[in-house]
């Protein structure tokens, strides 16, 4: 009789421990395009070792149809992966993206007015018509945006840490804060216009604000949508596709969370 008991009760621990088992999330930073030592293949292998009960594709539900099958597959390293991972293994796939990024940022009006802005101030830093301060910080700037670029042909791993977090960090502070801080300085770009579709115009400096202003929005809502499915797939395993340079501003976010909605962040490799 002691020893059906004992049985019973450790059957009842492993029940509890099975229905209480915590969620796992592994914020697995990509880069979009094939390049040496990282392309579907690299990314399949990925999801075959961590077997995701989820995974979250950094598009918006656009791309989806109602049963959450993508509408038509695309030249990027995460479709080809993630549809090959969806025929061979029973997994769900959602999108958690900020809805109608693209159009968004073109009816705000800082696509492309972003881009022009960056050119021009890149062409006042080859003219040397920056002071010697903002010439030195656009100087820096380049520095880190190398550094970071350079980790993608690399493989997974050196951009999938917190060494690379951080550099993404600063890289994107000098983009859209000390960047923008430095046309401010320069009348040109408040001065200098793009004429939006509907006929109305957009300084560089504004449309460049806005770009910046969008940066901390996309994050937020990403991280909010995130932070949903975690809740959505209490004690599953859960992998966010996203393009490295995120992978800091999602951490930031969302590991605050983690004992609250009881979820802990881990790397694919651990």
């Amino acid at each position: 009789m002691k020893y059906i008991l004992i049985t019973i009760s450790t059957l009842l621990l492993i029940v509890q421990s099975c229905t209480n088992k915590k969620t796992e999330l592994v914020l697995l930073g990509t880069v979009h395009q094939p390049i040496q030592n990282f392309n579907p293949d690299s990314l399949y292998n990925i999801l075959v070792k961590i077997r995701p009960d989820l995974i979250l594709f950094e598009v918006d539900s656009s791309f989806f149809t109602k049963e959450f099958k993508f509408k038509k597959p695309w030249e990027s390293n995460e479709n080809i992966a993630v549809i090959r991972y969806m025929n061979n293994f029973d997994v769900d796939v959602r999108p958690y993206e900020f809805t109608g990024r693209n159009e968004y940022r073109i009816k705000i009006g800082s696509r492309p007015t972003d881009s022009k802005a960056s050119n021009l101030l890149d062409s006042l830093y080859k003219n040397n018509l920056l002071d010697p301060l903002n010439n030195k910080i656009y100087e820096s700037f380049l520095k880190v945006n190398d550094s970071l670029n350079s980790f993608a042909y690399l493989g997974a791993k050196a951009f999938n840490n917190s060494k690379t977090d951080n550099i993404a960090q600063i890289r994107q502070e000098y983009q859209y804060k000390k960047l923008l801080d430095i046309m401010g300085e320069y009348p040109i770009f408040s001065n200098t216009y793009y004429v939006k579709n509907e006929g109305d115009s957009i300084s560089y400096f504004e449309g460049y604000k806005r770009a910046s202003e969008f940066w901390d929005l996309r994050n937020q809502t990403m991280s909010k949508n995130i932070l949903h499915f975690v809740k959505e797939y209490q004690g599953r395993r859960i992998v966010v596709l996203n393009g490295y340079f995120h992978r800091y501003y999602l951490n930031a976010l969302i590991k605050p969370k983690e004992d609250e909605l009881d979820f802990t962040i881990n790397e694919f490799y651990e």
